[in-house]
């Protein structure tokens, strides 16, 4: 039979147990600290669990919103596209068409050249705010003596109009030149008479002045020569008329001065007729002197003397 425990026995078993006790205390109080972390963890792992469900349908509806905008923009990029390249086609056919018209209008230039250069009469093109000639074919220069570059770009009263500056005729004063016979002023200072016609015209959207003329210095000179000619042939004819009357007026008294000279030379007549006869000779004599003054003014008139 076992015997009774001692005191020191007894006493290390009851330390021995309040040992256990107290890990045991200390095992229930981590395990109320794990059991309350584990709540705080819950708790917070339901948290997250709501913001991570309310990320991802944020989430959700950005990626939504992102192919929603990315379907629009892909259609913003096909009909942009479409529209580019419907603007690339008419960008293109534009400038085909303006450099067709380009072509056009330089073919069109270089065809009216050729036809001004052609052209015999002097054609100008001026300004009419400055009076500067902004156009000039080849007859002009010809007539005018100087090279197109040098009449391009000049005030058209150094070469081709003698008027003095602010006394243009058609600018300043109104006058219609319509084939008006005016002067023309070279580039050496002579004047060429010509025939000048002056129209509006609208080149580039501006108003501009066309200028034509013709040299008619040969014409004035025929005229000249025409008027010389028929001056001479009024000479001639008032000669012939002045010739045929006096020789009417001078045959018969020269007829009675001869035929009364010779009765008186031939024959013995009475004293009363020889002074009839020369009375008759005497009166016929005036009568010629008469006539032959009478000539002899006509010949001062005609010639410009009275």
């Amino acid at each position: 039979m076992a015997g009774k425990p001692t005191y020191e026995q007894l006493e290390q078993r009851v330390k021995g147990l309040e040992k256990e006790a107290f890990e045991l205390r200390q095992t229930e109080e981590a395990l109320r600290e794990s059991a309350r972390r584990l709540e705080v963890a819950y708790d917070q792992a339901i948290i997250y669990a709501q913001q991570l469900k309310e990320e991802i349908a944020e989430r959700k509806r950005a990626e939504e919103a992102l192919q929603k905008a990315r379907d629009e923009l892909e259609e913003r990029v096909e009909e942009r596209t479409a529209e580019l390249s419907r603007t690339n086609v008419l960008s293109k056919r534009e400038i085909a068409e303006h450099r067709q018209a380009e072509e056009a209008l330089r073919d069109s230039e270089v065809r009216l050249k050729t036809v001004l250069d052609t052209i015999q009469a002097g054609i100008v093109v001026i300004d009419p705010a400055t009076h500067i000639i902004v156009g000039v074919n080849a007859a002009a220069g010809k007539m005018v003596g100087a090279s197109g570059e040098q009449i391009l770009g000049s005030v058209c009263h150094k070469y081709i109009c003698p008027e003095e500056e602010g006394q243009c005729p058609v600018t300043d004063r109104g006058q219609n030149l319509d084939n008006a016979e005016v002067v023309l002023l070279t580039a050496g200072g002579k004047r060429v008479p010509i025939l000048k016609t002056v129209v509006p015209v609208i080149l580039s959207g501006r108003e501009h002045l066309l200028e034509s003329f013709l040299d008619i210095t040969e014409r004035k000179r025929a005229e000249e020569a025409l008027r010389e000619s028929e001056k001479r042939m009024e000479i001639l004819t008032f000669a012939n008329d002045l010739a045929l009357k006096l020789m009417h007026e001078l045959r018969n008294p020269l007829a009675a001065i001869g035929g009364f000279s010779k009765l008186i030379s031939s024959k013995h007549y009475p004293e009363e007729k020889l002074k009839e006869y020369t009375r008759i000779i005497l009166e016929q004599s005036l009568r010629l002197e008469n006539a032959l003054n009478e000539v002899l003014i006509h010949l001062k008139v005609g010639d410009g003397q009275v």
